[in-house]
């Protein structure tokens, strides 16, 4: 009796370290987002311009926890507020397009896991370097890089979210507030963003 209470251990063990391993998930997605900038001035008003985003990542899952690491190419839109002192390009207020590459890194709980369902809830920072960009001035489409228009190319930005997988298609709703300026210069303009994904966790 004894001998086979010690083997049925020596089976369970190596299953039981298999169940606690972690699991990696490749993520593949794209979908919506909506960009404004708040200016530390009152009254102003944040008006949000719409605009796509793409990407892939990982997510790594361990019973209650999970890390995501992403990659996502991204088109959003601000609206440009020329520099007090007439420095720039242009010289009035106008939409702008602006293509960046973002990788968000994210930490969270996960409230529910089942194999047909996953919800995860999470926060992280955002790092997001501006690549190039587009205008239209004067009904002429124009392209710029950041400095043209006193923009930094790097940005950091806090992330809270939540995303759901319903077997193997997740679904991720997140909100980003910039940390640091958008723009260079004293007026602190931090954008505001939120993002609608779709697609695949395998």
């Amino acid at each position: 009796m004894k001998k086979l209470i010690i083997i049925a251990v020596i089976l369970m063990v190596p299953m039981f370290a298999m169940a606690q391993q972690p699991k990696m998930h490749i993520k593949l997605f794209g979908g919506w987002n909506a960009s404004a900038l708040v200016d530390r001035i009152e009254g102003a008003n944040a008006e949000y311009l719409h605009g796509w985003q793409a990407g892939g990542g990982f997510r790594v899952l361990h019973r209650k926890a999970f890390l995501e690491a992403d990659i996502t190419f991204l088109k959003y839109g601000l609206t440009y507020q020329p520099a007090e002192d007439g420095e720039g390009i242009i010289t009035e207020p106008l939409d702008i397009r602006i293509r960046s590459l973002e990788i968000p890194l994210n930490m969270g709980y996960v409230p529910v896991n089942t194999p047909a369902f996953k919800w995860f809830l999470y926060g992280g920072l955002v790092n997001k370097f501006n690549l190039h960009g587009q205008y239209t001035y004067d009904d002429i489409k124009e392209t710029f890089k950041p400095s043209e228009l006193r923009l930094h190319v790097y940005n950091l930005g806090a992330r809270f979210g939540t995303q759901v997988d319903i077997a193997m298609f997740n679904i991720d709703f997140s909100y980003t507030i910039g940390i640091t300026n958008s723009f260079k210069g004293r007026l602190r303009t931090n954008s505001h963003a939120v993002m609608l994904s779709v697609g695949l966790a395998l």
